[in-house]
C-alpha cells in the first residue's frame, strides 16, 4: 500500500517533469538561437562548436578597443532587448487581466458572501442584545422593588 502511494507520487512528479520540460524546452531552444545571434552580430563564428577562449578571441579580434566592442554589443542585443520589453509589458497585461477575471470570478463572490453573512450575524446579535436589554431592565427594576419593601 505504501509502495503504491509512493509510486503513484514518483509518476505524478515524473509527469509534473514531463509537463515543465515541454513548457521550458521551447524557451530554451529561443533563447539559443538569441544567443548564437548575439555572438555571431558580435564577430564569433558560431557556426560549430567551439570552447569559450575560442569564442572569446574571436571577440577580441573583431572589437580590438572597448567602444567598438560596446557599440556592437549595443546593436547586437537592441532588437532583443526591444523584444524582451515588449513581451515583458504584454505578459503584464495579460497577468493584470487574468488576476481581474479571477478577481471577479472567485474571489468578489466569496467576499460579497462572507461580509453578507458577517452582516446578517451582526444583525442577528443586536437584535438578541435588544431584547435581552429590556428583560435585564425589567429584572432590575424587579430586585429595587424588592429591596424596596
Amino acid at each position: 500500500m505504501i509502495r503504491d502511494s509512493i509510486k503513484t507520487r514518483f509518476e505524478s512528479v515524473q509527469a509534473a517533469g514531463k509537463r515543465f520540460e515541454d513548457q521550458l524546452r521551447p524557451q530554451l531552444d529561443k533563447a539559443s538561437a538569441e544567443f548564437k545571434k548575439l555572438l555571431a552580430n558580435l564577430g564569433a563564428d558560431v557556426s560549430e562548436p567551439r570552447s569559450l577562449s575560442e569564442v572569446v578571441s574571436q571577440i577580441r579580434s573583431k572589437n580590438p578597443t572597448f567602444r567598438e566592442f560596446t557599440l556592437r554589443l549595443d546593436v547586437a542585443t537592441y532588437d532583443l532587448r526591444k523584444k524582451l520589453w515588449w513581451d515583458a509589458n504584454m505578459m503584464t497585461a495579460y497577468v493584470t487581466d487574468k488576476a481581474g477575471k479571477t478577481y471577479q470570478t472567485d474571489v468578489r463572490p466569496k467576499l460579497t458572501e462572507a461580509r453578507n453573512r458577517a452582516e446578517s450575524e451582526a444583525r442577528r446579535l443586536f437584535g438578541q442584545i435588544r431584547d435581552l436589554a429590556p428583560r435585564r431592565a425589567t429584572a432590575e427594576r424587579a430586585d429595587e422593588a424588592s429591596s424596596a419593601n
